[in-house]
């Protein structure tokens, strides 16, 4: 009984395993369509990226040219047919029916090579795969650009919140400075102690521009992938 329990567990284990690495990407849901209701801000942000990149719309037109050339390819046979009419003044002025036999008005040929019951499936099947290969870039694409939209978007986030904290550890530096420098006026504190105050509010002052440089800087980077200011996106 013991022994029949571990063969099942690890059938279990097994199938599990397999069913795991067997599941499939949607990749329709990488990017939410335009239509989606109730999504969220970063969505919306990746819809725009999606939608807005230049290179994005080269993907989709190197698929259609894919598409275009398998069609080409699946219908190049019809190169080896061949039509041909003969104008002539004996057919001009009508009398075709004493001539037809010598001057046929029409005539029709059609080369067959035998490479080509090889040759044209070989290539339409060379052009399907060129047309999974365009297949394959787009989804590569729709991952890069919602993977790379999120994480610009998780940087200004940190960034807007460090810009938070600085903002009122700067206010919080400027009132104790205030408080020195009429504690210094009043005669209350030497000089060192005013020059620490103002030292330090100098320094939270300092940290202030480099935070709003680094909020606006990742600001700029989602409006790079967006093409539109990040304070329109509704």
């Amino acid at each position: 009984m013991r022994q029949f329990l571990t063969v099942f567990l690890f059938i279990a284990v097994c199938c599990s395993v397999v069913g795991t690495y067997a599941q499939q990407v949607d990749y329709n849901s990488i990017i939410l369509p335009e239509n989606a209701v109730d999504i969220s801000f970063e969505e919306k942000l990746v819809q725009l990226a999606w939608k807005n990149s230049p290179a994005n719309r080269v993907l989709f037109h190197q698929r259609n040219a894919a598409e275009f050339d398998m069609q080409q390819a699946r219908w190049s046979f019809l190169d080896n047919l061949r039509a041909v009419g003969n104008v002539n003044d004996i057919i001009i002025e009508g009398r075709e029916e004493e001539t037809n036999r010598f001057f046929p008005l029409y005539n029709l040929s059609a080369t067959v090579s035998v490479g080509m019951f090889v040759n044209i499936p070989l290539e339409t099947k060379k052009r399907r795969e060129q047309v999974y290969i365009a297949e394959a870039n787009i989804n590569q694409q729709k991952i890069l650009v919602r993977a790379e939209v999120l994480r610009r978007y998780e940087i200004y986030l940190q960034n807007k919140e460090i810009m938070r904290i600085q903002t009122e550890t700067t206010e919080d530096a400027y009132s104790r400075f205030l408080i020195a420098e009429e504690s210094f006026t009043n005669g209350e504190i030497d000089l060192e102690v005013y020059n620490t105050a103002l030292e330090r509010y100098n320094n939270e002052q300092n940290n202030k521009i480099r935070a709003q440089a680094e909020l606006r800087i990742a600001e700029i980077n989602i409006e790079e992938l967006i093409g539109v200011k990040l304070e329109d996106v509704e």
